[in-house]
């Protein structure tokens, strides 16, 4: 695997395209993935699937250094990345994204319980 600057990368690429990203829930990758519950401040709607997607592309191409890596319990050994992001109306966002089977896999996308 290459560095976490070229992983970012690849993550942020691939989840511009709909056939290239999952956000499912699977008992040995479990995710919560909930972009339908956070208010998008552009749109004053909530956010779709495609626009937390868009949000986490942007993240990742425009402040890769904001994601730390971590060491997933499930699968056990796997690297993810995280971060919480703020967005322009306050609400914080907490999100753990991974590259995983070759595509980019959104483990977290809901609002943060961390202050």
């Amino acid at each position: 695997m290459g560095s976490k600057e070229d992983t970012l990368a690849e993550i942020g690429r691939l989840g511009r395209y709909a056939k290239s990203r999952r956000h499912d829930f699977h008992p040995n990758e479990p995710c919560q993935w909930s972009p339908q519950t956070i208010s998008c401040p552009e749109t004053g709607r909530c956010f779709s699937d495609s626009g937390a997607w868009g949000l986490i592309c942007d993240l990742l191409e425009q402040h890769p250094e904001t994601f730390k890596e971590v060491i997933l319990r499930l699968p056990p050994g796997q690297i993810a990345y995280q971060t919480v992001h703020t967005l322009s109306n306050g609400t914080r966002v907490y999100i753990k994204v991974q590259l995983s089977q070759g595509k980019a896999r959104a483990r977290s996308f809901h609002i943060s319980e961390v202050e």
